[in-house]
């Protein structure tokens, strides 16, 4: 398999989150949210900004988050990003770079050391889909075979899955709650707050969110290590995760409450 790169934290965070918001000042939406707030000069300056909820940055119009249109590489999710319930995400380079070496970084943990020829399977809901072959697309970048499945296209889900013999399953769909993975299954993957866990040897649970992608991620069941070298974390009065990601600059997204909460919080490493 191809080597996963590593990320590291900004040398400097204040630094990086300032960079965030001088761009977030590009776009209509949060030079509304923000006003006049003086430049970024310490954490304590970042941190008097406005928390914005998603589900208010939801019902924005696209262009107006956008501070760097010239630079959108590609828009991830439903064709053109149109969707009914929330804003598109667009990313430049750099941007789906960061995103997808998240994705890849977490996959990774569920594949053993030394497996022989792996190949993977990823199960998901059809309005899942999207993630799901982003998924793939990771599997197959460290050199592992990877075919995606939906729960609309099959009425024997798990029979599929056997069929094609995978030795790493991710399933995001509540349909393989009740069913026990082939055993050629020795990894497994699964959004938190999604499908149950099946019992393997290497079980990984992934904390995503829509517009930020992997957040953190847990592996047999153990504590929620958070991707802190992508994202500046804090947690908002209402005890839910506020997270900004210092690599954006195409669509920034200062102190952006994801609303996930603290139950998911308290298994944080």
């Amino acid at each position: 398999m191809s080597a996963v790169h590593s990320y590291r934290r900004p040398a400097d965070p204040v630094e990086a989150l300032a960079a965030v918001v001088e761009s977030a000042r590009r776009a209509a939406f949060w030079r509304r949210k923000m006003g006049d707030a003086p430049p970024i000069r310490s954490l304590a300056d970042f941190e008097s900004l406005p928390v914005t909820p998603v589900s208010e940055y939801r019902r924005q119009r696209f262009g107006d988050v956008i501070a760097q249109p010239s630079k959108i590489a590609w828009i991830p999710g439903p064709p053109l990003g149109q969707s009914p319930d929330r804003v598109a995400v667009a990313e430049g380079a750099d941007e789906a770079r960061a995103r997808i070496e998240a994705l890849t970084r977490a996959l990774a943990l569920a594949v053993p050391p030394g497996l022989a020829s792996p190949s993977a399977v990823v199960a998901s809901t059809a309005a899942g889909r999207y993630f799901g072959a982003e998924m793939c697309a990771a599997f197959i970048r460290m050199g592992i075979t990877a075919h995606l499945i939906t729960d609309a296209g099959s009425a024997d889900l798990a029979g599929v899955i056997r069929r094609l013999r995978p030795t790493v399953l991710g399933a995001l769909t509540p349909a393989l709650d009740a069913e026990s993975p082939p055993r050629s299954v020795v990894g497994a993957i699964t959004r938190i707050g999604g499908a149950s866990l099946p019992e393997v040897a290497r079980g990984v649970e992934i904390l995503v969110q829509n517009e930020l992608g992997v957040l953190g991620c847990a592996v047999n069941g153990g504590a929620l290590v958070m991707n802190e070298d992508l994202f500046h974390f804090e947690t908002s009065q209402d005890g839910t995760l506020v997270a900004t990601p210092y690599f954006s600059r195409v669509q920034p997204m200062p102190r952006l409450d994801t609303g996930i909460g603290a139950g998911v919080l308290a298994r944080r490493a």
